[in-house]
């Protein structure tokens, strides 16, 4: 009788503990409304509850940079996708009919990615990969930046949602140097080898936010710039003065023009900022 009990107890407080377990896992699950489109974030950190609060109003361009120039049937590449929020935007707009590679070194951003993928029933629309993007086919350090967002609380910490971290050299996004926190070894490719050598799909639009290296990202797409199947590119570049930067320079002479009639661009609410600098480029193929 009493063996009975104690086995008896032990089922109930299994079931306690997976209820609990999953009633607190639902708990933090932000629920997006995004242009008529409804999107799930898993959330545990102050960083990821500020990308879900300005989901909307971080990047208004980037969002209609989608809904302008994507088409049911297209390949994307998202690279530096943190925890999926254009990704998934896009997949839901695209209503799944997409292809995403999802790029994402950082290893909580990458499980956070994954996650949202799974909620967001995109499994299969958007295929996240944990690589680094960069000019050659190399094994290289992953640095981790200790400071993020003034606007929240998570420092010096492994946090999903976090940004500012290089690839290959522990430099920022103005080259300067800083300290990191943590290192992960990682692979990086260029954009040329992953779809010349791998089976990847070519890309028809390609976003790239990677606070730092973007001009060696292009460098290492060479063709894939060239290529006409290539219709668009978002870009933050972190010096906009067409006459100075190389990443202009170098997608205007191979047949882009910049797109910027944007009602709302994310530039007005940086200025004043460290990062108003730093401003997304649409390009569109002539």
């Amino acid at each position: 009788m009493v063996r009975s009990l104690i086995f008896l107890v032990k089922i109930i407080l299994k079931i306690l503990f997976k209820i609990k377990k999953r009633l607190f896992h639902q708990s933090n699950i932000r629920i997006c409304s995004v242009r008529n489109h409804t999107v799930l974030l898993d959330v545990d950190s102050d960083i990821e509850n500020f990308r879900a609060d300005t989901y909307l109003s971080k990047e208004p361009e980037t969002l209609d940079w989608v809904e302008r120039y994507f088409r049911p049937g297209d390949v994307i590449y998202d690279v530096g996708a943190n925890i999926g929020l254009y990704s998934l935007f896009a997949a839901k707009y695209l209503n799944g009919k997409c292809k995403i590679y999802a790029f994402e070194p950082e290893s909580l951003n990458y499980a956070k990615l994954n996650i949202n993928i799974y909620l967001n029933n995109l499994t299969g629309s958007i295929i996240p990969c944990c690589l680094a993007l960069t000019d050659k086919v190399d094994f290289d350090q992953f640095y981790l930046h200790p400071d993020n967002f003034e606007t929240v609380s998570d420092q010096n910490t492994l946090t999903p949602g976090s940004a500012l971290h290089s690839f290959g050299h522990a430099e920022d996004y103005r080259q300067n140097k800083f300290q990191p926190f943590h290192i992960q070894g990682m692979i990086g490719v260029s954009l040329d080898y992953l779809w010349a050598s791998w089976n990847i799909g070519f890309p028809n639009h390609i976003k790239i936010d990677v606070d730092g290296i973007e001009e060696r990202i292009v460098a290492g797409g060479v063709d894939t710039f060239a290529d006409r199947r290539l219709r668009s590119v978002l870009i933050e570049v972190s010096n906009a003065d067409v006459e100075r930067s190389p990443i202009i320079r170098k997608l205007l002479s191979v047949g882009f023009s910049i797109v910027d009639d944007f009602e709302i661009h994310s530039r007005d609410s940086l200025i004043g900022t460290e990062f108003e600098n730093s401003v997304n480029v649409v390009f569109v193929r002539d």
